[in-house]
This record gives C-alpha cells, sequence and structure tokens, in this order.
C-alpha cells in the first residue's frame, strides 16, 4: 500500500540533514532578491531530494504544480462568478504561489475580457524579481536541482497582470487588525494586504465597479512573529 507524504519547503518538519544546510549561513550574506532566491532554492532542492529518494514522498511544490492554476480556474473562479451577480471589473490578489492570482484571472477574464487585475506584492517578499531576474533558476541549478518553470513565469509571459502593486507590511497589518476587529475575520496578513491593495484599485475605476479579492489566511500563522499582540474578534 503507497504511503503518499505531503511536502512542503518551508516546513522544518522535512528537513533532510543535507549538504544543503551549509549554504543557508551563505545565502544570509546576499542581498534582497538573491538572498530570497537562494533560500528558496534550498528549500525546493531537498524536498526534490527527498522525493527522489523514497517513492511514497509526495512534493506538491505549489510554486510550480500547473494543477495549482488549474483548481483555482476551475473551482475558486467559477465560485466568484457563481457568487458575484452581474459584472466584474476587478480582479485583486497577492502573487504568492501564482496559482490564486493566475487561475482565477483566467476563468474571470474568460467572462469579462476588460477586467483589471492587480498582482500584490509585499515589500518584504520579492518574489516576482527573483523569477523574473532568474535569480531562482540560477540557483537551483548551482545547487543541482531540477529545471522547472514558475507559475510566475505563466503570469508574467501572459501578461494577465495589467499592474503590480506593493503593499507596506505595516499597512497589510493595520489592515488585518481592522478586518479582525471590525469584520470578525481573523486573518493574517496577506489578505490585510489583498484588502488593501482592492481599496486601492477602487480609487482608480468608476463609482459602482466591483472588485473581487480573497482572504486566504488565518492569523494564528503570525502568533510567533507577533507574540505579544491582542487580538479582538
Amino acid at each position: 500500500m503507497l504511503t503518499i507524504q505531503r511536502i512542503g519547503f518551508a516546513s522544518p518538519d522535512f528537513m533532510a540533514p543535507i549538504d544543503l544546510n551549509k549554504h543557508l549561513d551563505n545565502a544570509e550574506k546576499l542581498q534582497s532578491v538573491e538572498k530570497a532566491a537562494t533560500f528558496v532554492a534550498i528549500r525546493m532542492k531537498q524536498c526534490y531530494d527527498l522525493q527522489q529518494s523514497d517513492p511514497s514522498n509526495w512534493w506538491a511544490n505549489q510554486l510550480c504544480n500547473v494543477d495549482n492554476t488549474r483548481a483555482h480556474r476551475e473551482y475558486t473562479g467559477r465560485e466568484i462568478l457563481h457568487q458575484i451577480d452581474g459584472q466584474i471589473d476587478g480582479w485583486v490578489a497577492s502573487v504568492g504561489t501564482g496559482g490564486t492570482l493566475l487561475g482565477v484571472a483566467q476563468a474571470l477574464k474568460d467572462k469579462y475580457p476588460d477586467l483589471k487585475v492587480v498582482g500584490v506584492v509585499p515589500t518584504d517578499d520579492p518574489r516576482i524579481e527573483w523569477v523574473r531576474s532568474r535569480a531562482v533558476h540560477t540557483a537551483l541549478e548551482g545547487f543541482g536541482g531540477p529545471k522547472l518553470r514558475f507559475l510566475i513565469e505563466d503570469i508574467l509571459d501572459s501578461n494577465v497582470m495589467d499592474s503590480e502593486m506593493t503593499v507596506e507590511n505595516a499597512d497589510a497589518r493595520t489592515m488585518a487588525d481592522r478586518l479582525c476587529r471590525e469584520e470578525g475575520l481573523f486573518c493574517g496578513m496577506s489578505s490585510g494586504a489583498n484588502v488593501c491593495a482592492a481599496i486601492e484599485m477602487a480609487k482608480t475605476l468608476e463609482k459602482g465597479s466591483k472588485i473581487v479579492t480573497v482572504v486566504v489566511d488565518r492569523r494564528d500563522r503570525y502568533f510567533a512573529e507577533y507574540p505579544n499582540e491582542h487580538y479582538v474578534v
């Protein structure tokens, strides 16, 4: 009987004691984009090695898995179209792995070709740049990793985004606090960033326009980062 073990590249539970660990200290010395790309490449190489070493391991690899995009195109996008009455003018989502942003955009644009799409980029997560500059590919190749195509490359090549919007961490955090306090949504910083960007997008469209975004994370994921905060629901 085959047992499937799901592996996430950032999960410490699946860290293998392999030589790549020595590169983590060296990555700290790099600059912003190269530093982020190198950390991601190391984790991805470790997951790849774990998968190759045991056929019962399965690596979801959400950054590159086209089923990520397909799931959001065929399910999340359709659900949005079913729930929203009438024209949808804007779609706003954090870039993340790329799957939600791209998949939903494809579904919505199929019905509303003039839909405007904004990709949200946190100030501390330059993942578009580490893919656009191919810094993550260079790092993967340097560590002997597989040649991969990232979903963000699909976003960039398809020109599905009308614009990229950078959201400051403090603004995302403040909005997450408001959503928690005023709406009873116990969401995190990614959700706060999405809502911030949706509000900014609304300022550029005509009155009465409909903009869709998603609340994608839970606030408890951030307890370790902000242990002394008081949360009000």
